[in-house]
């Protein structure tokens, strides 16, 4: 391909396909090759959309997709495929990632890393949007290093990211329309900027590091299992393989790990109350969906964190 050539790029849509299909569609077409795909809300209706660009090192993709499960097992590992590395630029939307031992809670402006060398899950409570970079280890390892110390977790804070997000979705809104040797210029340019957050992410301590990677874990599983209302402490020091001190001790300063829980189920009904997607179905369905039990109990504490009740948000949303 010549460098004055525009770069190759593909829009996926599930827009053409009938809504009862709409899962299956997307899920063996635009992720066939990423591994078991669940839907995270089978009675809901599906939708997604996805441009791709692809280049010999590296492919950007931008997605708009209801939530989604995927579970990257090592059966889905193409050993004779170049070792690839995922940046990814959460927009919006409420997520999870896990891989080996490090995991984390994702939402709009966090900057996540996963090598598709080994087993991983990653999904989302909610509607999301994404952008996502993928290029070969040697490429991302020659910027930040060892891909180990940050495949499963976050690189940086999202108030140390606004350069790189920035960056990233001017990216996404321009490269379909980029020569070659542009688009060439743009993806060096974004792992420069992804190297300068790293190195700010590995001067913490180990003490903070190791801190954090807990509180990190413990949010992920909380995300990927909220919607099962018998989710407690017990069950994520036992899942994580952390004691139930550290557990404690992580969340100490932060309310209380029982608290964490409470805290995402009504983070995640307030996204819902107020999507546009959700404006028809019932405040009660939206908690139960969420892992209450007792919507009397949901209508308290929801009032406690947001000083309005359920209604008055949706309604104010209308």
């Amino acid at each position: 391909m010549s460098e004055c050539e525009v770069v190759h790029s593909v829009i996926e849509t599930t827009s053409h396909v009938e809504p009862t299909r709409a899962f299956e569609f997307w899920r063996s077409t635009a992720l066939a090759r990423f591994g078991d795909v669940d839907l995270q809300h089978p009675r809901e209706s599906f939708s997604a959309k996805r441009l791709t660009v692809a280049q010999p090192d590296w492919i950007l993709t931008h997605t708009v997709s209801s939530p989604i499960g995927l579970n990257f097992r090592t059966r889905h590992i193409d050993r004779n495929a170049r070792d690839m590395v995922v940046i990814g630029l959460g927009i919006d939307g409420i997520g999870y990632q896990q891989q080996g031992e490090r995991g984390t809670q994702l939402g709009g402006g966090d900057v996540s890393l996963l090598s598709r060398a080994r087993p991983f899950v990653v999904g989302t409570r909610s509607a999301y949007e994404e952008i996502r970079l993928a290029v070969p280890r040697e490429t991302i390892e020659a910027r930040i290093g060892p891909v180990e110390a940050f495949a499963g977790g976050c690189v940086g804070a999202p108030s140390a990211s606004a350069e790189f997000r920035a960056f990233m979705r001017k990216l996404a809104a321009s490269v379909a329309w980029m020569t070659q040797s542009e688009a060439q210029v743009a993806i060096d340019s974004a792992l420069h900027l992804l190297g300068c957050l790293a190195r700010d992410t590995a001067e913490r301590s180990d003490t903070e590091v190791s801190h954090a990677m807990a509180v990190s874990l413990a949010r992920a599983h909380i995300v990927r299992r909220i919607h099962d209302p018998n989710l407690d402490p017990h069950e994520i020091h036992v899942a994580l393989g952390i004691s139930r001190a550290q557990l404690y001790r992580a969340f100490s300063q932060t309310g209380g790990i029982a608290a964490a829980i409470r805290d995402t189920r009504l983070d995640l009904a307030y996204r819902r109350l107020t999507s546009p997607r959700d404006d028809k179905r019932k405040i009660a369905t939206i908690a139960y969906a969420c892992g209450f039990t007792d919507i009397p109990t949901f209508n308290r504490a929801f009032r406690r964190r947001f000083d309005l009740s359920p209604r008055d948000v949706r309604t104010g949303h209308a």
